[in-house]
């Protein structure tokens, strides 16, 4: 007599594979996402040890985030692009491919030179770009991976990561000297450990909203960021360069508040998808989110860490430097009580 599965029998087999794969499914998924965040993690103490090693051939002081190939106009600098702190570390680093996060939807942001259909999103060359020219004129020769006539920007090809700008300053050109910024000095900052120096950038190309977005260009993947603002309601951005107001040093800098940042009409990181503005705190370039409402930090002493962002601006220990070290030392205030901050 011949035997076979009956219909229920069947049916049973396949409801448990069912079973199996709706509890194993979530899991391995899980585990995909640790080891990208694992992977990433990596990358960011990689570029934060690159930029240690950097200091060791500089006289102890960190680069800037980016300045302008003409750093004086004035004085007859007419060279157009910027070259960019990606650049400067890596001969430190070695491997381009550090630079882009297991975890960037965009798989790493265009320098802001390339022109692109594409939004400047995905990996290689984008879009209807000569990789030998950004975006017009005859090659240079190497080592300049983007190279070009008239505008020039040495970063690497795509990134990331972005910086912060309490420690790594916006030291553009000459106004930025003149409005009082300046490089600084690793024996400066009170503590390397627990001070941000480099982290995540948004994959919203909406949330990098400056005057370097137009019709063709959609990328300001130079830019740093901060975890402060120019006013306690934490409504307004403060740069740390010469495009703060009149070009003026403010004379009280506040540390954003979660609680002011994350509800309401002032969901900074909601708002800057849909209503794209120059004018928000620049934590907006950050990826705050990118691992289970959080992200991966480089320390200042070359270390790495994970922080849910909202952990990093505990004023008891604010993370993003309880002073500007940037801007002359300029000391971080609580919005909510009106002392300083520490960390």
């Amino acid at each position: 007599m011949r035997k076979a599965f009956t219909l229920i029998e069947l049916l049973v087999v396949i409801a448990i594979i069912a079973i199996l794969a709706a509890i194993l499914f979530p899991v391995f998924a899980k585990a995909k996402e640790a080891a990208k965040k694992s992977s990433d993690l990596s990358n960011v103490k990689q570029l934060s040890l690159g930029m240690t090693i950097y200091t060791t051939d500089y006289d102890d002081v960190y680069p800037s985030a980016y300045f302008h190939r003409a750093f004086n106009p004035a004085a007859g600098g007419t060279t157009a692009g910027y070259i960019h702190w990606s650049w400067m570390i890596t001969p430190y680093v070695k491997n381009q491919q550090i630079f882009v996060s297991p975890g960037d939807n965009s798989r790493g942001q265009a320098p802001t030179c390339f022109s692109s259909s594409d939004n400047n999103s995905g990996a290689g060359i984008p879009a209807n770009n000569n990789p030998n020219v950004c975006p017009a004129g005859s090659p240079l020769t190497p080592p300049e991976w983007i190279r070009g006539g008239a505008i020039v920007d040495q970063q690497v090809p795509r990134l990331s990561y972005t910086v912060n700008g309490a420690v790594i300053p916006r030291l553009r050109n000459i106004n930025d000297v003149n409005r009082g910024i300046s490089v600084v000095s690793q024996t400066a900052i009170d503590n390397v450990s627990n001070t941000i120096l480099l982290t995540g950038m948004t994959d919203v190309f909406s949330c990098l909203a400056s005057a370097s977005i137009t019709a063709t260009v959609r990328s300001a993947s130079h830019r740093s960021t901060n975890g402060l603002s120019r006013d306690a309601n934490n409504t307004t951005a403060y740069f740390g360069s010469a495009e703060d107001p009149g070009g003026v040093r403010p004379t009280q800098v506040f540390a954003l508040n979660w609680s002011r940042i994350s509800t309401g009409s002032n969901q900074i990181f909601n708002l800057c998808r849909t209503a794209p503005s120059t004018t928000y705190p620049l934590a907006v370039y950050q990826s705050w989110n990118r691992w289970s409402e959080g992200d991966n930090y480089g320390m200042s002493d070359g270390s790495a860490k994970y922080r849910k962002f909202n952990q990093t601006l505990n004023p008891a220990n604010f993370m993003w430097g309880a002073n500007v070290y940037t801007d002359g030392g300029l000391q971080v205030t609580d919005p909510v009580s009106g002392n300083p901050v520490t960390n």
